[in-house]
């Protein structure tokens, strides 16, 4: 057994002493080079990078965008879909349908990203980047195209808002259900009245999307609103709320500040609204917006769920006296900070196959950089003589020859 063994050995250093003469002879020329003119397909790529990995030197070449594209669901009713594209210049926008919209135009794409918001997504999103010719002498440009699903987020729609009775809280629920929130309200007339709207029934992530709490009347739900936070909901902080749940709070609150009085008539009214400056801001919390030094907007994970705690009171205010726009940013000031903390379910809708949301840099990633055009066929005149490997092997052939014909092992 053992001189079984042992020849099993020999014959491993013979083949690869053969593997390294090749190699020496070939002069390191890979065995396989690719052109990849504005990309190459998920199932081809894959395929090449699998040579790759087992040992065959794969080099590419050619003229790939450096694009990228995700999606991310919109966490409101509207099922909608957040398109982000990062790209060195132009892209247009599409699905299986056809062209949604063309970011060239943007900004902020020009600076490297831009963002699409929509809706009825059909199939795979697919973005092209801007035709690129690897040579003067191309006879086509070829785009690069990106593709992701489109991810629609699956948000209970029912909303549990928190306080007194009056202007806030009108115009607070008034805004939400507007924006296509159904919303639960539960508030306080005096010490002992309350006036109910909706359920009344227990909290729960499968019935309620968030909670807002509007003052420090929902001190007496504090137990049930924290479980339901840390099972994955989502809780909104305004006013005087957020001292109720210092526990789950980004930060805490500054005495009242009054707004900038010219605001309204320059037809700034958030700017206008009195508010209450966070401070002591957590570590683990994201600032969402500041007035100048000062934090207005803050949010935070707590277990699965999140807290978002904004300073701005009497908000109303800005749905009174903001002009004609005030009713619609008023809207969507408290939309999305629901929608900042609502709990959320991505679905999608696309099929997963046959997708590339990065392909240069994925390509990169399998095959290495690209090369400046496909390397020589013919191997360099400097290699090892084919002669000096196949004498070394007939030596090493014709001691282990001698060694048996001994009797030695």
């Amino acid at each position: 057994m053992e001189s079984g063994l042992r020849a099993g050995a020999v014959l491993a250093l013979v083949a690869a002493l053969v593997r390294l003469v090749l190699a020496a002879q070939s002069g390191g020329v890979p065995r396989a080079h690719v052109r990849a003119e504005g990309g190459l397909a998920p199932r081809v790529r894959d395929s090449i990078s699998a040579h790759a990995r087992a040992g065959e030197r794969v080099t590419w070449s050619g003229a790939v965008n450096d694009i990228a594209a995700t999606s991310e669901p919109v966490r409101d009713p509207s099922a909608r879909t957040r398109i982000l594209v990062a790209a060195a210049g132009g892209a247009t926008i599409g699905d299986s349908l056809g062209a949604i919209d063309s970011l060239g135009a943007i900004d902020s794409l020009r600076a490297g990203g831009g963002a699409l918001t929509t809706a009825g997504l059909a199939g795979a999103v697919r973005v092209s980047g801007a035709r690129i010719e690897s040579r003067p002498s191309a006879q086509a440009a070829i785009p690069t195209e990106a593709r992701t699903v489109s991810r629609i987020g699956a948000v209970p729609a029912r909303l549990l808002v928190i306080g007194r009775i009056g202007w806030e809280s009108k115009f607070t629920i008034a805004a939400l259900e507007e924006a296509g929130w159904v919303v639960d309200a539960r508030l306080a007339l005096t010490d002992t009245l309350r006036v109910t709207q909706g359920r009344s029934g227990n909290l729960s992530i499968a019935t309620h999307a968030a909670v807002v709490v509007l003052d420090s009347t929902a001190a007496s739900q504090s137990g049930a609103i924290t479980r339901f936070v840390r099972a994955g909901g989502g809780l909104v902080l305004s006013g005087d709320g957020a001292a109720t749940f210092a526990a789950l709070a980004p930060g805490r609150t500054e005495r009242e500040r009054a707004g900038d009085r010219d605001a309204f008539d320059r037809n700034d009214a958030k700017a206008g609204l009195p508010f209450r400056p966070l401070t002591a801001v957590r570590s683990d919390a994201v600032l969402l917006e500041v007035r100048g030094s000062l934090t207005s907007v803050a949010a935070r994970r707590v277990a699965a769920g999140r807290v978002v705690q904004s300073g701005l009171a009497e908000t109303w205010r800005w749905r009174m006296q903001g002009g004609t726009n005030g009713p619609e940013e008023h809207r969507a000031y408290w939309s999305n900070l629901v929608a900042t903390a609502a709990a959320a379910t991505s679905v999608s809708t696309s099929a997963t196959t046959d997708l590339d949301e990065a392909p240069l840099a994925t390509l990169v990633d399998r095959l290495g950089p690209p090369i400046a055009d496909a390397p020589p066929t013919v191997p360099p005149s400097q290699t090892v003589p084919a002669w000096l490997g196949l004498a070394a092997l007939s030596l090493l052939l014709a001691e282990w020859a001698s060694r048996r014909a001994r009797g030695v092992a």
